[in-house]
């Protein structure tokens, strides 16, 4: 009996506790909850929202190119791409899913078919049966691969089976397989997400987006955006100097991704393209999508527009680009027609580059054969086969010996360094004697007691056969001075020939010997590049400067009118004494005014100072190379020029310079700037 009041009393202990307790937890609930709303409410809101917003980005257009007048070669058109949104396109993993998406992809692809148009595949492997990797992207191939898990010696049908079972195409037909794994590569290289859209088709007809539009109920979350395209408004003009651009490739996307770039970009793949790729860029704007609490799209709000990309402006000049490569198709096909056995009818190619002498920019950069740039992905596979190699720029990366346009640089060496002087007469009798009877090379004509500027003006072999020889090893500083055997410069690539020396010979498990200096002085002893002839000769052309070769003239961003311009940079100097300067200038004017170059430009309306060359092919039975060096106005040097007819004449390759000179200084006398247009003549 005396147990009860304790029993109570414990029991309403406990009760106080457990309430305490509750009163506890409120609290702090309380306090959180006041933190969460009135403290840090903003933050959490801001959070919330996010949380149901997506961002996208919009792609900006590519800058324009132009040539030095402001000319547009490469432009912008409008048209339409068919991109894929993840947020309304069905997606997921489950079966019923990935074949909601097939049937959609498969029926969108036969639209695309109907049209004529194409859509992204880049996936490494043929489209048909047998299936084989595409050799020219080992990396890709490599990269698939890892994708997939495969193991490295996995066939390219064991990959795209696994690609079949990942995204559920066994039900399909083989080539319904291969077209769906193609774009299923792609969305998932691409990264496709909320975030990330996925560009199906990056070019296609006005017809076929309102066919799109009109079906747009069976195709749930794919776009017809508006998007600029680019179109290469020049043809054939620079075409081995404009480049061309392209998707991104998987094995390319890791690293540029790091640079900023999605998947869907347009990336310049060569040329100027390719060189001037951060100017052409511009900087995506971003789409923001709004959601509700179903992840159901409920506005779309432009945030920040896109950045076009800078306009870049070359040193070329599209008119006389034109003259370059009309007169190299022109000497070409008359010599392959009407030429001689080992006269210029075995003629390969033809190339010219002209520099503006005062700044290094190249104004004129040509290559025979060329092709149309706005053509050249559907005729890649026939340019490829072509046996004239029109793919190859020669003006930049073919390598020829030059033949006699060497001997103004020799000679300007040989009288500074005291060898020579512009009066010391040398007696060509044909044969040169000095290292007979083991060597005896002989001159193109017999041409008795010559100074150097009648050596020039005449083009003797002997007398220059005696220069070398008194040179010797002093003339290779001179040579490498000149730019010969390094790369001038340009943005967009270029070969750095050769100059052969001992050491090169040796090398080659061969031998120099004293009869190889004899051959350097004439231009047999190297292979060398158009460019580095223009350079060499733009630095005769300024009394020893030579400039660093360059393409890109200035840039201009899209809302401004005012030019950045890229600043000349000098390469190299040669410090030649005057009297050597005058004695070539005075040689080089006599070739065209009376020497081997007087039937190309002994009537030219303006002055010019220049070599011809005749460069032998090292093969027996072909003609020789036929090279030409020239600058112009003598009185004041605006522009320097090469030309290199391949397995042509020395002929053949003045007559082009003075077709292209004509074009530069059309119905200019000495070269000055036409009169403005609206000014009156005095």
């Amino acid at each position: 009996m005396l147990s009860e009041p304790n029993k109570s009393g414990l029991n309403l202990r406990r009760i106080t506790a457990l309430l305490l307790i509750l009163l506890l937890i409120l609290g702090i609930y309380s306090v959180r909850l006041f933190q969460v709303q009135i403290v840090q409410g903003d933050e959490y809101e801001k959070l919330a929202d996010e949380s149901y917003k997506t961002a996208i980005s919009i792609s900006a257009s590519r800058g324009e190119i132009l040539d030095c007048n402001q000319i547009p070669l490469v432009s912008n058109r409008t048209s339409y791409a068919v991109t894929l949104d993840y947020n309304y396109f069905p997606h997921g993993n489950s079966e019923e899913k990935l074949q909601e998406q097939n049937d959609c992809l498969l029926e969108l692809v036969d639209l695309l078919q109907a049209e004529g148009e194409t859509w992204n595949d880049t996936l490494p492997i043929s489209r048909t049966i047998p299936y084989t990797f595409d050799e020219e992207r080992k990396s890709g191939v490599e990269k698939l691969k890892s994708m997939l898990r495969m193991a490295s010696y996995a066939t390219a049908e064991q990959c795209l089976e696994q690609l079949a079972e990942n995204f559920g195409l066994s039900a399909y037909t083989e080539e319904q397989k291969r077209i769906l794994a193609g774009i299923h590569y792609e969305m998932e290289t691409a990264g496709f997400s909320a975030k990330v859209p996925y560009t199906l088709a990056s070019d296609v007809s006005s017809t076929t987006m309102y066919r799109i539009v009109e079906f747009s109920n069976r195709f749930p979350g794919v776009d017809v955006i508006t998007v600029p395209v680019r179109e290469y408004v020049s043809g054939t003009t620079a075409c081995h100097i404009i480049g061309t651009v392209g998707p991104i490739y998987a094995e390319e996307y890791a690293e540029l991704k790091e640079q900023g770039y999605s998947y869907n970009d347009i990336l310049g793949k060569s040329g100027i393209e390719a060189a001037a790729e951060s100017y052409l860029r511009g900087t995506d704007g971003k789409r923001v999508l709004s959601k509700n609490s179903q992840g159901v799209v409920v506005s779309e709000v432009e945030e920040k527009a896109p950045t076009p990309g800078q306009t870049v402006i070359l040193c070329l000049d599209s008119r006389v680009q034109q003259a370059a490569q009309a007169a190299l198709d022109k000497t070409v096909t008359d010599l392959r027609e009407n030429g001689k056995e080992e006269k210029g009818k075995d003629v390969k190619s033809g190339s010219v580059v002209m520099l503006d002498v005062n700044t290094g920019g190249v104004m004129v950069c040509a290559s025979w054969p060329d092709y149309d740039l706005a053509s050249y992905s559907q005729q890649y596979n026939e340019l490829i086969s072509n046996p004239d190699n029109p793919l190859f720029n020669r003006a930049l990366f073919g390598s020829f010996p030059c033949g006699s346009t060497f001997k103004p640089g020799v000679s300007l060496a040989a009288i500074t360094e005291g060898y020579i002087s512009p009066s010391t007469t040398i007696t060509c009798t044909h044969t040169y004697m000095y290292y007979a009877p083991s060597y005896m090379p002989k001159c193109m004509g017999t041409h008795g007691g010559l100074s150097v500027v009648r050596a020039l003006e005449k083009s003797c072999n002997y007398y220059y056969y005696e220069v070398g020889r008194l040179m010797g090893s002093n003339l290779f500083s001179y040579l490498s001075l000149y730019g010969f055997g390094q790369k001038t410069g340009v943005e967009i690539g270029e070969s750095s020939g050769l100059q052969q020396t001992p050491e090169y010979m040796r090398s080659i498990g061969g031998t120099w010997v004293g009869g190889d200096y004899l051959q350097l002085a004439i231009g047999q002893r190297g292979s060398y590049t158009p460019i580095q002839l223009a350079a060499y000769t733009m630095m005769i052309a300024n009394n020893g400067v030579r400039y660093k070769t360059h393409f890109i003239k200035s840039v201009r961003s899209y809302d401004s009118a005012a030019d950045t311009v890229i600043p000349a940079e000098v390469a190299a100097r040669a410090e030649w004494s005057q009297e050597a300067i005058d004695a070539v200038r005075a040689g080089m004017i006599a070739v065209g005014k009376t020497g081997t170059a007087r039937g190309s430009f002994a009537n030219a309306p303006y002055t010019i100072a220049c070599k011809t060359g005749t460069a032998q092919t090292g093969i027996a039975g072909t003609s020789d190379h036929g090279t030409f060096i020239a600058y112009a106005p003598v009185e004041n040097p605006q522009v320097a020029i090469a030309v290199v007819i391949e397995r042509g004449t020395s002929a053949a390759a003045s007559t082009v310079a003075r077709e292209v000179l004509d074009a530069y200084f059309q119905g200019k006398v000495t070269g000055e700037a036409p009169t403005p247009e609206g000014e009156l003549l005095p």
